[in-house]
């Protein structure tokens, strides 16, 4: 009976240590929803007026497209992620774009999930 229960104990400790070594899964939605939110999370920071909205919408579609385009090409994509934040700035305004990030880096709920500004390019 000790065998069985230390068994049983083993399994569900194997079972438990791989489950956390998987990688998370990125949930997948199509293209148009992923612009929205990207733009109502802009916008809980700065106000986003129609004309803001028109061009953030074209940018991150123009975005979306070349990251279906580089593939799994790591070196292109970092390029591809380097040309991303200033066309942002470009769409919002120099101006808006330092508040968007201002706030975006003083908000407590992004830094306890442990999300890393948008602005901060490596």
């Amino acid at each position: 009976m000790k065998k069985f229960i230390l068994f049983i104990a083993l399994a569900m400790f194997t079972v438990g240590a791989s489950a956390q070594m998987q990688p998370a899964q990125r949930r997948q939605m199509d293209p148009a929803t992923f612009v929205k939110e990207r733009i109502a999370d802009i916008a809980k920071y700065v106000t986003v007026t129609k004309e803001d909205s028109t061009k953030l919408h074209k940018v991150y579609e123009d975005m979306q497209k070349e990251m279906a385009s580089a593939g799994q090409d790591r070196e292109k994509f970092m390029k591809i992620r380097e040309t991303f934040q200033p066309k942002i700035e470009a769409a919002l305004g120099a101006e808006k774009y330092k508040t968007y990030l201002e706030k975006l880096q003083a908000d407590p709920n992004r830094q306890r999930r442990g999300e890393r500004p948008a602005g901060n390019t490596r």
